[in-house]
């Protein structure tokens, strides 16, 4: 019976020596070819896992971050090339395609708290027209260039409130307009990110307040 046990355990490894042989594999010029498993321990990497051709990696492959975040899609001549899903070890997903190495075109990114952004990347960097939606029912729309919000916006919040203006460079700048849950209106300009100039605030029972503002900061009008 021990015999039979060994020959068994013998057969086994000879049956998987193949399979062996061709992972981790050079080819006479010492590029790497076929499948690989790796320990980069660079770019936050733990592990990564998938396809070489001559010396690049092309096919899919798997990239596990050291902070339990797991990447998984396909290369193309050494770089990210395709629709790439990213999974965070906190339960956040995003998906889309990348191009060259950096994301873009449209990507759905939802997080782990509930949020959701969908809007498109260009050359790894939001660009476009996104709508984000929180989880407690915010919802955001406008445009961001090279990752930064630019262009006109509209915020409505889950209390009823609504902003409305534009952002230059990821801040507010501009004339803006505030309409709250209880029907009062509120309309200035920032410059900034700050209340800066003469602001009108209109109430709902007809009343009106009229305010100054430099760097955010109230002045004498």
């Amino acid at each position: 019976m021990k015999t039979q046990t060994v020959i068994i355990a013998l057969a086994a490894v000879l049956f998987a020596a193949p399979a062996f042989a061709d992972h981790n594999r050079t080819d006479e010029q010492g590029r790497k070819q076929g499948h690989w498993t790796e320990f980069p321990e660079v770019d936050g990497l733990l592990s990564a896992e998938g396809e070489y051709v001559d010396g690049k990696r092309h096919g899919d492959w798997v990239l596990r971050g050291a902070d339990g975040g797991v990447q998984e899609g396909p290369f193309v001549g050494g770089k990210k090339h395709g629709h790439w899903v990213e999974r965070g070890a906190d339960g956040s997903v995003g998906e889309g395609p990348v191009v060259g190495g950096k994301k873009h075109g449209p990507w759905v990114l939802r997080f782990a708290n509930g949020d959701v952004q969908e809007g498109p990347f260009v050359g790894g960097k939001k660009h476009g027209r996104w709508v984000e939606r929180n989880a407690n029912g915010d919802v955001f729309e406008g445009a961001y260039v090279d990752g930064k919000e630019h262009g006109k916006w509209v915020l409505r919040f889950a209390s009823g409130t609504v902003e409305e203006g534009s952002f230059v460079n990821g801040k507010r700048h501009g004339d803006w307009v505030l309409r709250g849950a209880d029907g009062g209106v509120e309309e200035g300009p920032f410059v900034g990110g700050k209340r800066h100039g003469h602001w009108v605030k209109r109430f709902a029972d007809g009343g009106v307040k009229v305010a100054c503002f430099e760097n955010d900061k109230p002045v004498d009008c």
